[in-house]
């Protein structure tokens, strides 16, 4: 509970009402900008790779900064192998390798998992399809009615995706072990021309044990997330590039206390966007940022009674934008600079610095039962910069600078945690209150990101985000699942928006609701062979959005208005997604498995985005003021995906 989808075709997730771009995303320590595969059907994490995952809604630990909202901290696979092992799977969608392999036996050890668009059923079938010369409707993408003379397709023209996750782990003595982590993922397709994005990152990490109470983790951290387009005569590019250090030790001075102490830098290398026209030898260059994130942190796990734990942590951060470039001042009411200041390379152009204190107490009321407090201020330097609320392939990413200062968030939470029937039911209910210092938004008036001012376009405020979230869970048996409710709301008011009242922010869902069930009738009477029956409800309040009020006309040209921020919502979101897999051994080392599953059952067309026609009249609960004509643009919904079957065959060894 807390945590929702955007919307249709996004992978990017909202925690208690916060932005996308306030989650971090760390990969064995990396940070990651760019998290989903065609259009959010798939997230880059490829299950083969991962080992286990961490995500902080709140009490967030003093080593982890850098976002505002939640933490997702995921941990690659390939740390310990003892023997070798493949998994092999093919389907219709995405085809899959992943092998473990001991180079040598307790020294060096290789991990590598793949997935891939390109070798599925699916891309077969299409291949097929175009030497047979038929013409191609559809993708997963938004699509017009198809003719009686077109043939389905799985993919979009040139459409396809791929990641890769690589591990080494070379234990040097005891004492010592080296981690060298990889990633590699890439999208294409066609969207507007040619477009390809996506993540290239790697680590280098160094574990020392001085002592069995005192250990030491160094890592050095590199990860890039890039798009490129062509368009006709166009090639647009863009990039973030991170490169990091990282230090942390953890000590263990007694009994039942954990001290975590160290620090991080970060240098960031921005390209917000470069526009070229090959044809004509010039084009649009957006001025290139650069900034240096560092901290310092420390904090303590204590149980000071057998019933009472406590958490203290205190994050020290500091951030420089950094040259070469611009400092500019711009006109409050045009946007356009007044002044400038240059500053050469590296040259700090802007100094901002956060303390962060975070603060848990969780209390054992009985063997059932526990209550839970958190604290935790946090501080956010970089923002994505968007004008939807879904997380697309050209969004950029912005520093702090003059012109734009840091957020900074303080939550408070409360939990109430109860064990049933032997630990075998869970409840769970934890109310949070957000408050937010200059929580962003775009101004009205910004049609594109390639403006040599976009920042004087970026308008600051207050924000806040309350709610209450509900579990019911049963963890155990054949039979288990769970069924999660949240309400809350999520809000921004800013000075220059909806005249200086409080607004729905992009990602305020007022209502979420989840149900999971999964069901495994075969073991009990079929040793060796299981059979996972399992089913997905989903359902949420319609994302907010804004639309026109109506339009006027000045020398026949359509001019839409707008009478408020985010006044109106999406339909509801609801969708029901069937699962089946079944697995058995064959011989002492061979297990097979079937999956098939069915996304959106009841095929039910969700609605992400609203666009504009041209239609011939007034439309239903819109008024038009009308200068010389009766058009009027009419604004209909778009949705991604509808009924989708797939099905995956793995062979593990």
């Amino acid at each position: 509970p807390g945590i929702t989808t955007i919307t249709e075709g996004r992978s990017a997730y909202i925690v208690r009402g916060s932005g996308i771009d306030m989650n971090l995303i760390l990969m064995d320590g990396i940070p990651l900008y760019y998290t989903s595969h065609m259009s959010g059907l798939f997230s880059i994490f490829n299950s083969d790779a991962v080992k286990k995952l961490v995500i902080y809604k709140g009490g967030i630990p003093a080593n982890y900064g850098g976002r505002s909202a939640s933490v997702l901290d995921v941990t690659m696979g390939g740390d310990q192998v003892d023997e070798f092992h493949a998994k092999l799977s093919a389907g219709l969608i995405t085809s899959k390798l992943a092998l473990e392999i001991p180079v040598l036996k307790n020294k060096l050890t290789a991990f590598l998992a793949g997935r891939s668009s390109y070798f599925s059923v699916g891309k077969l079938h299409d291949r097929m399809k175009e030497k047979e010369g038929a013409m191609r409707v559809s993708s997963g993408m938004p699509m017009a009615k198809a003719s009686p003379n077109q043939d389905f397709y799985f993919f979009g023209t040139d459409e396809y995706w791929y990641d890769v996750n690589g591990k080494l782990v070379w234990k040097v003595n005891d004492d010592n072990t080296l981690y060298l982590t990889g990633f590699f993922s890439r999208d294409q397709g066609i969207l507007i021309g040619m477009t390809k994005w996506g993540n290239r990152a790697g680590s280098l990490r160094f574990n020392h044990q001085f002592t069995p109470k005192l250990q030491s983790d160094t890592s050095i951290i590199y990860s890039e997330y890039y798009t490129d387009n062509k368009a006709g005569i166009y090639i647009f590019h863009s990039w973030i590039k991170t490169s990091g250090f990282k230090q942390k030790l953890s000590w263990y001075p007694v009994e039942d206390m954990t001290v975590t102490f160290g620090g991080s830098m970060e240098y960031q290398d921005f390209n917000h966007g470069t526009l070229e026209d090959t044809s004509e030898r010039f084009g649009k260059f957006m001025p290139p940022m650069h900034s240096l994130e560092n901290a310092l942190f420390a904090g303590t796990e204590y149980k000071i009674l057998p019933s009472l734990t406590a958490y203290f942590g205190l994050r020290y951060s500091f951030f420089y934008q950094l040259g070469a470039g611009d400092s500019f001042i711009f006109d409050e009411i045009t946007n356009e600079p007044l002044s400038s200041k240059p500053y050469s390379t590296n040259e700090a152009m802007k100094y901002y610095h956060k303390y962060e204190p975070r603060f848990s107490l969780s209390y054992v009321l009985n063997n059932q039962s526990s209550l839970k407090f958190t604290y935790n201020r946090s501080a956010q330097y970089l923002r994505l910069m968007t004008n939807s609320m879904q997380e697309t392939w050209y969004d950029i990413w912005m520093p702090c600078t003059q012109n734009i200062p840091p957020m900074t968030t303080d939550q408070v939470a409360l939990g109430y945690f109860l064990d049933l029937f032997n630990h075998q039911y869970h409840f769970s209910a934890e109310t949070y209150y957000k408050d937010s210092q200059h929580a962003a938004d775009f101004e009205d008036g910004l049609h594109n990101y390639l403006v040599d001012n976009l920042e004087a376009y970026v308008a600051t405020g207050k924000g806040r985000a309350y709610g209450l979230e509900l579990m019911f869970k049963k963890a155990k048996g054949r039979f288990n699942g769970w069924i999660s409710y949240s309400v809350g709301r999520s809000e921004n008011k800013i000075d220059v928006i909806n005249k200086g009242e409080w607004y729905p922010s992009k990602f305020d869902k007022t209502h979420d609701f989840t149900a999971f069930i999964s069901y495994e009738p075969l073991s009990y009477y079929f040793p060796g062979h299981k059979l996972y029956i399992s089913a997905l409800f989903l359902y949420s309040t319609g994302n907010a959005i804004t639309l026109a009020e109506g339009y006027y006309y000045v020398s026949g040209i359509p001019f839409p208005y707008w009478e408020g921020r985010n006044r109106y919502r999406l339909p509801a979101y609801h969708r029901l997604d069937f699962g089946l897999k079944y697995e058995t051994h064959v011989g002492r080392n061979l297990k097979t498995s079937l999956e098939l599953s069915f996304y959106n059952v009841y095929n039910r067309r969700n609605v992400n985005a609203i666009g504009y026609r041209q239609g011939g009249g007034k439309v239903a609960g819109q008024k038009a003021i009308v200068d010389g004509g009766t058009s009027v643009f009419e604004p209909y919904g778009s949705s991604f995906y509808g009924f989708r079957p797939s099905f995956l065959l793995t062979v593990e060894y």
